[in-house]
């Protein structure tokens, strides 16, 4: 009877287990986790695809197959991008960027590339156009403009080219980083010289805004003073009036006489007090 009891606690046991794990390999068979930033692409064995996209959490799919998009701005490196400049010089690159997959073309993205991940797009696809776009792009230039004054406009260029040719395939393309290209002796040489003479002129530059501030303000304190003086001369010459010079005669009368001229006979005559 014991035995009979054990072994049914065996089987209860057992049972158990094997729900359990019946249970456990459902949840993994059955269920997608969609990634916090991700959209999940629904596909049937035979090849239906659910135009409606995951969003992120725990899904019932049955026994469909997932695959996952990113819909938040993911950075990618490009490493070693062989391009040729304007006046010949090949060089490589290393180009970051940074893009996001447009949730409303997830279904379509996967109708266009199959049953590849992110990654495999990224390091194919996705490089092979970049590659392209940078080619181009840097044909238009010398190296000496890329590594001078016109870098900002050869990044822009590449940033425009690359987003719209990847754009309708659903990859939104929001910034591209380009680094400095690799370069031989003799172009650094050259490079040296031009940062040289730039700075040349900029100390040129500034020693003459100096040397003409300081003119500037010697005949600013020249031209104050003149105007003080004449304004001081003004000043005099407007107290100069009628009745101070009668006053100041009428004072030199009072202490020194008068003194009067009569005809060509020169008499003088000193009137005093």
């Amino acid at each position: 009877m014991k035995e009979h009891k054990h072994s049914k606690a065996i089987k209860r046991v057992v049972a158990a287990v094997l729900i359990l794990v019946i249970g456990a390999i459902a949840a993994i068979k059955f269920f997608e986790k969609i990634d916090n930033g991700y959209v999940g692409v629904r596909y049937s064995m035979n090849g239906g695809i659910k135009d409606e996209a995951l969003t992120q959490g725990v899904k019932f799919v049955g026994i469909d197959k997932v695959i996952q998009y990113p819909i938040r701005l993911q950075t990618i490196q490009a490493k070693n991008v062989s391009v040729s400049t304007s006046d010949g010089k090949k060089t490589t690159i290393n180009i970051k960027y940074d893009y996001k997959v447009d949730p409303t073309k997830a279904a379509k993205m996967y109708k266009e590339f199959g049953n590849i991940t992110s990654e495999d797009i990224e390091s194919g696809w996705l490089k092979s156009k970049l590659q392209k776009v940078s080619r181009e792009v840097y044909a238009k230039f010398s190296l000496l403009d890329v590594l001078s004054g016109e870098s900002s406009k050869v990044e822009a260029e590449v940033l425009a080219d690359f987003a719209k040719s990847v754009e309708k395939k659903g990859f939104l393309v929001e910034d591209v980083t380009l680094g400095v290209p690799d370069v031989d002796a003799e172009t650094q040489k050259s490079i040296d010289a031009i940062i040289r003479a730039g700075q040349e002129n900029e100390k040129a530059k500034l020693d003459a805004e100096t040397a003409k501030t300081q003119a500037d303000s010697e005949a600013y304190k020249k031209t104050k003073a003149a105007e003080a003086e004449a304004e001081a001369n003004k000043k005099v010459a407007d107290s100069v009036t009628d009745e101070l010079i009668r006053y100041t005669e009428a004072q030199a009368r009072e202490k020194h006489g008068w003194v009067t001229v009569n005809g060509a006979n020169t008499v003088v005559t000193d009137q005093g007090k």
